[in-house]
């Protein structure tokens, strides 16, 4: 007796079906960032939310800003949208470099994948014959790397020019590069082990031009968030807390606001806890007391020597004058970000205490210089000239609107130049390396007898194409440019040669000569990720979604 076929049912895709549902989603999250690749790559728009659910509007080419502002709005709803990015974070979070050659790496690599799976080959073969390219990778980019000092400033700066994509007029993007190169040769010179913690650089944004470096911190304080009313913001103390500028000034770093009442008794009453105020003698006698506490903690704050105290807390308004009374001056509420009074503790030598009792001179440290400016919205404390490894970059934006675009420009490029101080190797740039490595592939395939050189095969075309797409980006023909590309290289002897594409004339280049160079790391990264999270997605054969119509599901439209 024959049976029948088992019948799909509306919410089941087997086999071709799924597949193609994965590739659909992953070109989709492609399409997202395909088209910021490179210094000529274009800006994508995003309507999102905040990190407090306010609507904000993200104008970037940076793929990572991409795909986090679009998970702070409705994320990826799509699942196997949201397996692939969930497969770039470790490229997103940890370099903030190489996302795009990342996602664009693992969605070609599944469709190649899924194609060749389509012709007969095991998904198992696909992904042994992906292994092995990614393993012969690594070997081509250690012939191609170059070593790098941590405090090779020059190095340093190509770098992070080859970072910054964004559109820079050429003195903005040298003033950029030039601070960020000496902020992290600064870390670097002061490493015992060679880890550059980068979170003792922090970038600031104002409008002007320039970008100034500072050893030291400068702390930001402004209305708070619960501040939102125009009455709020009027109210705020606008007034400078350090009048001029003060010279070797020793620095106090406290983490909680000082209450004399935290502790009190009745004030001479019958010891018990708390403040006891019995008709209007009490009343009297209770603010007395009050003074003549907080009185004597100023004097004592004095006492120290303390010339700047910087809590992270806001202070009661009556503690701040008693204090600065006695001629020292009060920088509170330095909790912008939350860590800030411990960023001026590394730059001074200070150790922050968790209240003001717990001060003693051993506890405090010193700056060169300490003043403050109001920036816009906000009130400025620079502590300057400090021997503490933190520095400060204060970046002259355009335009009060592209102050934050052009913070998280140089925060990255400071974060991946950090990883080449840290690494201590380089690649060239401008599409060298796929193209190298590229050529090295399929040289390789041939030696391989079995179906992986088919594998091997299309992972040599995928890292080509990254070329390809940066030359689409900067207005080249992807053909031409492809056909270029390979016969340079072919050209240039057996080993992989350093040739990737000048973006300004569309003619090949030696990327070294060029001061194209990026951390090793960040292609290599690049490389691991997409293998990773291809394997991952070329096993599914199967997708159900009950109750879900797998055709409304795209990504590419649901995230506009």
């Amino acid at each position: 007796m024959e049976h029948d076929e088992p019948r799909t049912t509306d919410w089941l895709a087997r086999d071709e079906a799924a597949r193609q549902y994965v590739v659909d989603a992953t070109r989709a999250v492609e399409s997202l960032v395909a088209s910021t690749y490179g210094p000529r790559g274009s800006d994508s728009v995003i309507l999102t939310d905040d990190g407090k659910g306010r609507p904000e509007t993200v104008v970037t080419k940076d793929a990572g800003t991409i795909l986090g502002a679009i998970e702070r709005g409705n994320g990826f709803v799509h699942p196997v949208a949201a397996l692939f990015v969930d497969g770039l974070d470790s490229v997103r979070r940890g370099l903030y470099d190489g996302t795009t050659a990342a996602a664009l790496l693992g969605a070609r690599l599944i469709e190649a994948g899924v194609d060749l799976t389509d012709e007969g080959v095991h998904v198992g073969t696909i992904s042994v014959g992906y292994a092995m390219a990614a393993n012969r990778a690594g070997s081509v980019l250690d012939d191609l790397a170059r070593p790098v000092e941590p405090t090779d400033r020059a190095l340093l700066s190509q770098v992070a020019a080859t970072t910054m994509t964004t559109d820079l007029d050429e003195r903005r993007r040298r003033d950029y590069v030039d601070a960020v190169a000496a902020a992290v040769s600064g870390l670097a010179a002061a490493s015992d082990d060679g880890w550059l913690d980068t979170d003792d650089v922090t970038v600031r944004a104002r409008v002007g031009e320039g970008c100034e470096l500072y050893r030291g911190h400068v702390v930001r304080r402004r209305p708070g968030a619960h501040e939102t009313s125009e009455r709020s913001r009027l109210s705020f103390d606008w007034s400078p807390s350090i009048d001029g500028v003060r010279t070797d000034v020793r620095v106090a770093c406290v983490e909680h606001a000082i209450d004399v009442e935290e502790t009190a008794t009745s004030f001479g009453g019958d010891g018990s806890a708390g403040v006891t105020v019995e008709g209007a003698a009490g009343l009297a006698a209770y603010a007395d007391a009050r003074e003549a506490a907080i009185d004597s903690v100023a004097a004592e704050v004095a006492a120290l020597g303390v010339d700047v105290l910087v809590v992270r807390e806001e202070l009661d308004d009556q503690v701040s004058r008693a204090i600065e009374s006695y001629g020292v001056a009060v920088v509170d509420r330095a909790q912008y970000p939350k860590s800030d009074v411990h960023r001026v503790a590394r730059a001074t030598g200070a150790s922050v205490v968790g209240h003001v009792a717990d001060l003693d001179r051993s506890k405090l440290g010193r700056a060169g210089r300490a003043y403050e400016h109001r920036v816009a919205d906000d009130k400025w404390t620079f502590f300057d000239e400090c021997d503490g490894a933190v520095f400060t970059l204060v970046v002259g934006a355009p335009t009060e609107q592209s102050r934050s675009t052009h913070t998280a420009l140089v925060e990255d490029a400071v974060e991946t130049t950090a990883i080449a101080a840290m690494d201590g190797q380089l690649l060239p740039g401008a599409g060298a390396a796929p193209v190298a490595v590229a050529r090295d592939l399929r040289a390789y395939a041939r030696t391989v007898a079995g179906k992986e050189q088919l594998a091997i095969e299309a992972f040599a075309d995928v890292c080509e194409s990254l070329a390809v797409t940066l030359a689409r980006n900067a207005g080249f023909d992807p053909i031409d440019t492809q056909a270029t590309l390979r016969h340079a290289h072919a050209t240039a002897g057996e080993g992989p040669a350093p040739i990737g594409l000048d973006v300004a004339t569309g003619e090949p280049v030696d990327a070294w000569e060029h001061g194209v160079v990026e951390p090793r790391r960040v292609f290599s990264q690049a490389i691991d990720s997409a293998v990773a999270t291809t394997e991952q997605l070329l096993a599914i054969d199967g997708v159900a979604t009950p109750g879900v119509d797998l055709g409304r599901l795209d990504p590419q439209t649901e995230h506009e």
